[in-house]
């Protein structure tokens, strides 16, 4: 990744371009250990909102778990995905999607959902996380739920990078305040606390000083977003329509 100076494979950026697909691109050069490396990374990435996808579907929780696997194990790693997907095909995701199509497709035209996870090695899933994803209680459709997992996950992502950034740095009130008076009322749906509750709450001697702590840590948010977004895109110029994609996917309630 670009944060930190690593990459999406979690190697430094003289290893691996900082984008998804020239990180793909460069896979198909290098030996099977590192190809899977970078398979890994994404597959981290993405697992989620394929989950989520499918249980838009209408997949029971197991079910969706099950061809999750699958798709992963045997399209993403077993055909080698990484190796099929170019920039030309559009973004990554929506290559992904596509591909996720067919294979559930194929699954259930065979008839063999069950018996190909007979002997097969498990792809480690934080299934922790699910806990956290609602029942299906949306009328959205199947890839918008997809695209709001998608963006929530990247979210969750720059969130927890700025936030151990400031830590590094010894800014730990700045993310406090940031939290306290922009975070949480967004997250709550509660009214922020006014400047002067802040200031009180924290010990800065000054609102122009508290106001200048948010100012400091929605910079850095800024640049952590277009970090991450510039991991998905062929080049720089798409930053900006991904920002405006993430924008509006977040402020959709109905997505999921």
């Amino acid at each position: 990744m670009k944060q930190r100076g690593k990459t999406s494979t979690g190697g430094s950026q003289e290893a691996f371009p900082a984008t998804h697909w020239s990180v793909i691109l460069q896979a198909e050069s290098l030996e099977k250990p590192e190809r899977r490396q970078v398979a890994d990374q994404l597959i981290q990435d993405y697992w989620k909102p394929v989950y989520c996808y499918l249980r838009r579907k209408g997949y029971p929780n197991e079910t969706a778990k099950d061809l999750t696997q699958g798709f992963f194990h045997e399209i993403f790693l077993g055909r080698e995905l990484t190796e099929r997907a170019h920039p030309e095909k559009g973004r990554f995701r929506t290559f992904l999607l596509t591909a996720l199509d067919r294979y559930v497709i194929d699954v259930y035209r065979k008839e063999k959902a069950v018996k190909r996870s007979a002997g097969r090695s498990r792809i480690d899933f934080d299934m922790r996380a699910l806990s956290l994803i609602p029942e299906d209680q949306s009328v959205a459709p199947p890839d918008q739920v997809f695209h709001y997992a998608w963006a929530t996950a990247l979210l969750d992502q720059v969130l927890s990078q700025v936030r151990q950034k400031c830590s590094d740095l010894g800014k730990e009130i700045h993310w406090q305040v940031f939290e306290a008076r922009v975070l949480t009322p967004i997250m709550t749906g509660e009214t922020a606390p006014s400047m002067t509750e802040i200031c009180t709450r924290f010990g800065i001697p000054t609102e122009s000083q508290g106001s200048n702590m948010i100012v400091t840590v929605k910079r850095r948010m800024r640049r952590a977003v277009r970090d991450a977004l510039g991991q998905q895109v062929e080049c720089d110029a798409d930053i900006e329509a991904e920002i405006q994609d993430l924008i509006e996917i977040l402020a959709d309630p109905g997505a999921i």
